[in-house]
């Protein structure tokens, strides 16, 4: 699997960087002893008690940091402070084309296997940790379709909801993003206009 992410993410071409502040966030595919032949996929939710995004799903990440030498390294650090993801147990495929916030941050989203069991726990800015199996992501009839304003045009995004936990807005595209780059999952979602409206 790890190979053939690999391959997919290298096709990708990059975008222009921005001068925004920046953030790496870690898709993280649970892929050793039971999850081999089934991934999951960890997602959070974060705690109602944090200023930004309080409450909603996300992926384990925060902000560049002067301390990081890159945004992986952000990426991976974040993991472990959030949820005590040990970050030698991950082998990087590589990453997506950033996404930029509705608070004007500029996130770019890694993508690694979890190759051991982790005895995962939240911090104080996560309310809980969850799983979501890869293929019901890769199955697009769980995605549900809607129509959204961004910066002035109407755009098509998914959402999707498991065991009552509702997986919108930036996350939920950069998830569509993953399956459908490095899985040809045909999730619809107008990242290309998404980007291409941004004001640099």
């Amino acid at each position: 699997m790890l190979d053939s992410i690999k391959q997919k993410l290298e096709k990708l071409n990059p975008t222009k960087t921005t001068s925004l502040k920046k953030a790496g966030v870690f898709i993280g595919i649970l892929y050793h002893d039971e999850f081999v032949d089934k991934p999951e996929i960890i997602f959070t939710q974060r705690s109602s008690k944090v200023s930004t995004h309080s409450g909603e799903v996300s992926f384990p990440g925060g902000k560049w940091d002067e301390t990081d030498k890159n945004l992986a390294e952000t990426a991976l650090r974040e993991s472990n402070e959030e949820i005590n993801l040990n970050v030698d147990d991950v082998e990087l495929a590589g990453s997506l084309n950033y996404l930029v916030s509705k608070h004007k941050i500029e996130v770019n989203p890694y993508i690694g296997l979890i190759t051991k069991k982790q005895n995962l726990k939240d911090n104080d800015e996560i309310e809980k940790i969850f799983t979501v199996p890869l293929d019901y992501l890769l199955d697009s009839k769980n995605a549900k379709q809607h129509k959204i304003e961004r910066h002035n045009t109407n755009v098509i995004v998914p959402s999707w909801v498991y065991n009552e936990q509702v997986i919108w807005g930036l996350t939920a595209m950069i998830t569509a993003d993953f399956v459908n780059t490095c899985f040809d999952a045909g999730v619809r979602v107008d990242l290309d206009i998404i980007r291409d409206h941004y004001d640099y």
